[in-house]
């Protein structure tokens, strides 16, 4: 069964298999950021199988405010890889978010292939070097997540959980991609019709985005 998991703390059996972060991030994590994220899983007999995170962020999208989500935490348990788990659970969310009317979701893959061919496509660099102040961002960029109490929280939280080394580990030269999940809400937002995702895609690409501390 595919569903969005009420439980969450179902899962972090999961992702301590599939990631190696360290116990205190995990802590963290589970605690803090599975407050309000909403986790999609396949579950077989009470045992989740294949799961995603969808951690949630409101995103200026060329001055209007969005709803949006980062993947993060899309994992299979190692006996049950290639038997199309993550991509029943990807189409699940999809859907669930082409209904609430969510314009588009983004993630930091490991491996840009693993996702190009479910419709995500590479949008800007990951910087380690933006600019720090939220005024700056906000007078350069056209598209970024907007941060409010939680956002600075949680930010300075994990900001001091790398100081310690017990932050996420990132790819060779990482990227952001993201994927259409429902082009008419995107298109508004815009201010522009757009024919489908590519031609939306290839609009957001050529905006000024700054996605960094919220991966």
């Amino acid at each position: 069964m595919i569903k969005e998991i009420a439980d969450k703390s179902a899962t972090r059996k999961l992702y301590e298999e599939a990631f190696e972060d360290p116990e205190k991030f995990v802590d963290y994590y589970y605690e803090d950021k599975c407050i309000d994220n909403r986790i999609i899983a396949s579950v077989e007999e009470d045992e989740v199988i294949s799961m995603l995170h969808l951690n949630p962020y409101f995103v200026n999208l060329n001055g209007k405010t969005v709803k949006s989500y980062y993947v993060v935490a899309v994992a299979t348990t190692q006996n049950r890889r290639h038997e199309g788990q993550m991509r029943k659970v990807f189409e699940k969310t999809f859907e669930i978010l082409s209904k609430e009317h969510v314009p588009f979701v983004f993630l930091l893959p490991v491996d840009q292939a693993i996702y190009s061919w479910m419709g995500f496509e590479k949008i800007c660099n990951y910087s380690f070097d933006g600019p720090s102040d939220y005024g700056e961002i906000q007078e350069k960029y056209d598209v970024y997540c907007i941060r409010d109490e939680d956002y600075i929280r949680r930010m300075n939280k994990e900001e001091m959980l790398r100081s310690y080394d017990l932050g996420s580990v990132f790819p060779d030269d990482p990227v952001i991609m993201a994927k259409i999940t429902d082009l008419e809400t995107f298109s508004k937002a815009a201010g522009v019709q757009f024919a489908d995702e590519k031609e939306a895609l290839k609009w957001l690409k050529e905006k000024n985005i700054y996605i960094c501390e919220e991966v």
